[in-house]
């Protein structure tokens, strides 16, 4: 048998033996659920703490230019200096950087929601925590044992069995946190170079010999069969679609141009998945270098954090131009940040590890209600003297994501704990 029809072979059993998967003991959470058939999310993590306040510029607050006289963005229409370009206008207090111009296409579309102040109480202001928590959707009694937590994104998937050659994927050196738990997913920077890193005569050779063992049925009592049988199924799964999708000659549509960077290139690659129809459901990609403790750059299109923007922006309106208003429809993009930064400027032209920041959600068909979303707490009553309160809680954003697009009514995927004070409260970005 060779590699392909081999690979082949798999993925057509999968169906067959998916069944065997709901009595796995090693999937207590595994359960039947409604399924938001055709739907995919894609999620953007800008790891390294964005800065929220020169992202979305609050230049209507009186409070922005004193606590940032050297790196504020200045308010549309002005004057600034002749190195710098003035924020983009949204609704007469807020206004975008100007490196995040390719969004507001998607703006004036009506499909792009802005959230200036999310984050969560008890707040940490540690990278690793910060990101760690916020993939997880970790409650404060979660957070004492981060060790053992599992991701969002990974307890969505396993709340129900849909039928798909490829449900998630996360574009990195390893899985996202998010999409970290029992269910399998794998992980890679480039689907061109998705393999077993074996040359195509071993590879085939290891195939023929893996066949008889992945073609047993599965017995429902030998759980760690079950469990082995599945990760191995899903890498040699993943590894069928990448191998029968084409980077190499794709051709975006719509004029979508994708930046020349990992980044944008992982990017194309989701629209590649999405339009084989692939049963694709979430993707999640990094994009770093938002650790801005010196020389933000303020409005300076050569500035460090204008830079990031310029990749950010640009990626995200390649592949909303990529897919098109009738794919659009049924595709969400979430981005998220671990931390905002100090309201206040450093004396190295840069901000430090803060609370609040700013996320986006974008999408087609109507089902984002473009605008900004959650009340303004005003740069006159910060925390601690030192950082934006925030007035959305981000595990909200998730829960409306949840039930709103991916039509996955178990609320308890993003409030893990049933003793948690806070309600589950709509922010209002899907229609």
């Amino acid at each position: 048998m060779n590699r392909r029809k081999f690979l082949r072979t798999l993925v057509g059993a999968g169906a067959a033996t998916a069944a065997f998967m709901l009595d796995n003991p090693f999937r207590p959470m595994f359960r039947i659920a409604h399924a938001a058939v055709g739907k995919t999310l894609v999620v953007i993590f800008q790891r390294g703490g964005c800065d929220g306040l020169n992202t979305v510029v609050p230049y209507g607050d009186g409070e922005y230019e004193n606590l940032r006289p050297t790196i504020r963005i200045y308010p549309p229409d002005s004057s600034p200096p002749e190195s710098e370009l003035p924020a983009i206008d949204l609704n007469g207090f807020f206004g975008l950087h100007p490196s995040l111009s390719p969004l507001m296409r998607i703006w004036d579309a009506g499909d792009l929601a802005v959230l200036p102040t999310v984050h969560y109480p008890a707040a940490s202001r540690s990278h690793f925590d910060g990101q760690h928590f916020i993939e997880s959707a970790a409650s404060m009694a979660d957070r004492a044992n981060k060790d053992n937590l599992d991701g969002w994104l990974n307890r969505h998937l396993a709340t129900f069995f849909q039928a798909g050659q490829l449900r998630a994927v996360s574009f990195g050196s390893s899985v996202a946190q998010a999409l970290r738990g029992p269910m399998s997913v794998s992980s890679f920077g480039d689907l061109a170079r998705f393999d077993l890193g074996l040359s195509d005569a071993l590879e085939t050779a290891l195939l023929n010999r893996l066949a008889p063992v992945y073609g047993q049925p599965l017995d429902p009592d030998a759980a760690y069969r079950q469990l082995l049988q599945e990760s191995g199924g899903t890498v040699i799964n993943n590894l069928a679609v990448a191998k029968s999708i084409d980077t190499g000659s794709y051709e975006t549509e719509n004029g979508a141009d994708y930046p020349n960077t990992t980044y944008g290139r992982q990017l194309k690659q989701i629209a590649q998945l999405i339009k084989a129809d692939v049963g694709l459901e979430m993707a999640t990609v990094n994009i770093g270098g938002w650790d801005t403790h010196s020389n933000q750059g303020a409005g300076a299109p050569t500035g460090r954090q204008a830079r990031r923007f310029q990749d950010f922006a640009g990626g995200i309106a390649a592949l909303y131009t990529d897919l098109g208003s009738s794919r659009m429809a049924n595709v969400m993009i979430l981005t998220m940040t671990e931390f905002g930064r100090t309201s206040k400027e450093n004396g190295s032209f840069g901000t430090d590890h803060g609370h609040a920041a700013s996320w986006f959600v974008a999408g087609g068909g109507g089902r984002v209600k473009g605008g900004i979303h959650g009340d303004w707490p005003g740069l006159d009553d910060l925390e601690r003297g030192r950082w934006l309160k925030h007035t959305v809680d981000y595990r909200d954003v998730l829960g409306e994501i949840l039930t709103g697009f991916m039509e996955n009514p178990d609320i308890s995927v993003v409030y893990t704990d049933p003793n948690d004070p806070k309600p589950y409260e709509l922010v209002g970005f899907i229609n």
